[in-house]
């Protein structure tokens, strides 16, 4: 996982009743940069996969204004991400789905941000695969499978590396291609956290996950598979071919402070559209170059 750092802004109570304010030079202030109170910090909690893509908005953010600061707590799930936000334990709460219609009571706003596919992953150690059929997949997450070479790989014992079944990841696995009825291998080593996935299949050899395709994956020592002889790509995605995607957003509370709604409106305006954008349009660039 990433570490996020960001400046802070402190100021003596002499100094402000002087008239002197002393600032962290954080970044170049604009003119039409948001004027939130000064000195607040912004909590972000929530879903692991979505703050890589939030760190990019806060970034960019900073650049227009140094009255606020970003504070990226321990990565969790949509859920804590939510409940935080609806607490007001958390100003922003990353989530990696849509709203359910049970949630609508909960005094919380959902901003989209970008959607990924979730991509069935190898460790570089696992040469000769490039695509598994439903069915091998199946059979690789029950144990009937258990050794690479049976599906052209090496001769190496298959490292099965899985999510808790309360996970969004896990759901839509199982809705696309384990089903709802498939016994999980007790050989596998089962996570509650996305960012420990990650990091165990970037160390284990001959391991096999399903992750969030994001830039962290894409830079871990992982390969992506085909399913069923289809890519994960943005045009198979678009055509719904390949249909095992993830939306990423965000909660804020509905009463949130101006801090806190100033950047929720820079993420939902203009410029953080654009930012968004152009982030598909890097992971494009790259998954052109890989191929």
């Amino acid at each position: 996982m990433k570490t996020h750092a960001f400046c802070k802004v402190f100021a003596s109570p002499l100094l402000i009743a002087s008239g002197m304010l002393l600032l962290s030079s954080c970044a170049v202030n604009s003119s039409s940069a948001p004027e939130p109170a000064s000195n607040t910090t912004i909590k972000i909690g929530g879903s692991s996969e979505t703050y890589s893509t939030i760190s990019l908005l806060t970034d960019a953010y900073l650049e227009q204004t140094d009255q606020v600061a970003f504070e990226f707590l321990p990565p969790s799930q949509t859920d804590s991400g939510i409940q935080g936000v609806s607490s007001k334990e958390l100003d922003i709460g990353g989530v990696s789905r849509a709203m359910a219609p049970t949630e609508a009571d909960l005094q919380i706003s959902y901003t989209p941000l970008i959607v990924s596919p979730l991509v069935v992953v190898v460790h570089d150690s696992v040469t000769g695969v490039t695509n598994l059929t439903t069915q091998q997949l199946q059979d690789i997450y029950s144990g009937e499978i258990n050794n690479w070479q049976q599906v052209g790989g090496p001769d190496a014992e298959i490292v099965v590396l899985d999510l808790v079944e309360d996970e969004n990841e896990k759901k839509l696995l199982r809705d696309h291609y384990l089903g709802a009825d498939l016994a999980i291998t007790p050989q596998a080593v089962t996570f509650a956290e996305d960012d420990e996935l990650l990091e165990t299949a970037a160390n284990t050899e001959y391991s096999l996950a399903a992750l969030v395709q994001d830039d962290e994956t894409e830079a871990a020592p992982v390969k992506q598979l085909s399913l069923d002889d289809i890519a994960p790509s943005d045009e198979n995605m678009a055509s719904n071919a390949y249909a095992m995607s993830i939306l990423l957003g965000m909660v804020s509370h509905n009463n949130a402070d101006e801090a806190v709604q100033a950047f929720v409106e820079f993420v939902a305006g203009p410029e953080g559209q654009a930012i968004l954008a152009e982030a598909e349009e890097d992971d494009d660039d790259d998954d052109e170059n890989e191929a």
